[in-house]
């Protein structure tokens, strides 16, 4: 385990990092004594016979030796960052700041005992000035934020081996533009991570979730990161043309610039809206998705799909827009109603028929539970499977189709319900009548139904539908998007992860499917 420490002058780094690695049991290293052993020489002297510029270089080719041998905790000099080499090395590492306001700062350097050379003469002044040139770097380069004001450093130090004892997996989604899929647990310096690369900042939020929207917000401003904010209404009421023109007034307002960014917190709703807010201003600018969904987690944050719904449909008109990164935190599901988590597992269940039948397995435990440990390696399996499909194919002009699994049925149940029936919910009777359909057509054996019934009603999600005719959900099947030459189109399986399509089945055979769901 490599973990850096940095922040200003008086922070508390090294004081931190040695606590820290002694809690962990893993070794400690200060840049700085690693620099007066390498060179016997005092900070001072360096600075004295070498200036500022040439301490950097020295400073920056000891930290690069430190990220290649050592590890364990290692804490930074305040000015480590400004060196674009060693910015670079910290790209991929576990890099915590620690906070304090500058009068904290202030306070402890003016009573330390060895006093930085850059802070010599006037602390106070120096402190301020620093602060100006570092604060957007430091946030830049952060994994996570630790704030010490006012906190004893035992709380410090707590706080910094909690975050070093949690989990945080990347998922890479290739394509033209890759990107990473980023989950875990109190994410949200990452999110200010990423905002930093970026001139300026528009969030997009669902109005449920400002108390987060706000805690963001205090984190861009101390990173000195121009913001502003964009609340939209809850779920699918957000996509409607009314909002996204909203969304363009509030990006002009902003000032937000070709080199700008939308950061999206919500479910799949908001991260379609805002999604196509940033592929349509400027003709095309960033985005960074922070679902606070499962379903969005494990769907509509990742693969680029961005779009809103009319009178005709869901998603008609939309954009391939694929994302700068998805931050999937985990801790913002612990609010999640039960039911909206339910509704999660109806695509994370998708995911497991068509290419990973652990998640089957999983769920099928007798032990299991939604809000169990298993949740996070649920998530990371279905943002897996979906990764390595969308990476082999953006435009769904192939492979990417067998995401669909499901949906055929689902967007109609949910266009009849006025969207009063969740996304997931439809998926999951969807995926029963993909199974049954499969069955009628010799395709795939009648156990593969009754194991669909079974793992979808573990997660609580329904199996059946009684809302509208058969001939209402046909007629707005064959204006789905999916439909070409006039033709339904369905993703079944011959077996578990073994999809395939099957194009205008008989009629007698979509009577079976139906029948097999209530209709």
């Amino acid at each position: 385990m490599l973990a850096v420490i940095i922040g200003m002058p008086g922070a508390g780094k090294s004081t931190v990092g040695r606590h820290a690695a002694q809690n962990l049991g893993v070794e400690f290293a200060d840049s700085d004594e690693l620099i007066v052993k390498r060179y016997r020489r005092s900070v001072p002297q360096i600075f004295a016979e070498l200036g500022e510029s040439g301490f950097r270089r020295i400073e920056a080719e000891t930290i690069a030796w430190a990220c290649e041998h050592f590890s364990g905790i290692l804490a930074l000099g305040g000015g480590a960052v400004l060196h674009p080499d060693t910015r670079q090395m910290l790209a991929g590492q576990r890099v915590i700041l620690i906070e304090a306001t500058d009068e904290e700062l202030i306070r402890r350097v003016s009573k330390s005992r060895t006093v930085r050379p850059l802070l010599k003469h006037n602390p106070a002044q120096a402190i301020r000035k620093l602060r100006r040139e570092r604060s957007t770097i430091y946030h830049r380069v952060a994994s996570h934020v630790v704030l010490s004001d006012a906190h004893p450093v035992a709380h410090v130090v707590d706080e910094v081996v909690k975050l070093l004892e949690k989990d945080v997996c990347r998922i890479e989604v290739g394509g033209p533009r890759p990107y990473d899929v980023i989950i875990g647990h109190n994410l949200l310096s990452y999110v200010v991570r990423q905002a930093a690369q970026y001139a300026n900042t528009l969030v997009v939020y669902s109005e449920d979730l400002q108390e987060y929207a706000r805690e963001l917000s205090t984190e861009l401003t101390i990173a000195d990161i121009p913001h502003a904010q964009f609340r939209i209404p809850t779920g699918e009421r957000c996509k409607t043309v009314d909002i996204l023109a909203a969304g363009w007034h509030a990006a002009g307002q902003a000032g937000i610039s070709r080199d700008g960014v939308i950061i999206a917190i919500g479910g799949g709703a908001t991260t379609d809206l805002a999604g196509f807010i940033a592929a349509t201003w400027l003709r095309g600018i960033a985005v960074i998705h922070v679902p606070t969904s499962l379903l969005a987690m494990v769907d509509a944050g990742i693969g680029g799909k961005t779009g809103i719904n009319v009178e005709h449909g869901k998603n008609l008109v939309g954009a391939f827009h694929p994302p700068a990164a998805v931050i999937c935190d985990v801790d913002t599901l612990s609010t999640l109603p039960e039911a909206e988590l339910r509704a999660g597992m109806g695509e994370v269940v998708k995911c497991g028929f068509i290419a990973d039948p652990v998640i089957t397995e999983i769920v099928m435990r007798p032990d299991f539970t939604m809000r169990g440990p298993e949740l996070m390696e649920l998530i990371v399996r279905a943002v897996r499977v979906k990764a390595e499909v969308v990476s082999e194919d953006l435009h769904e002009q192939g492979r990417r189709e067998i995401l669909n699994y499901g949906h055929t049925l689902a967007h109609a149940i949910e266009l009849s319900s006025h969207y009063t029936v969740r996304h997931g919910e439809a998926v999951a009777i969807g995926c029963v009548f993909a199974a049954e359909l499969a069955s009628a057509a010799g395709i795939a054996p009648p156990e593969l139904a009754n194991m669909h019934r079974e793992v979808i009603q573990r997660v609580g999600l329904p199996i059946s539908y009684h809302g509208v005719p058969r001939y209402e959900l046909l007629a707005i099947m064959h204006a789905d998007k999916k439909v070409r030459k006039g033709q339904l189109r369905f993703v079944v399986l011959d077996d578990v992860a073994k999809p395939r399509i099957m194009t205008d089945p008989h009629r007698d055979l979509l009577d079976a499917a139906f029948a097999g769901v209530g209709l």
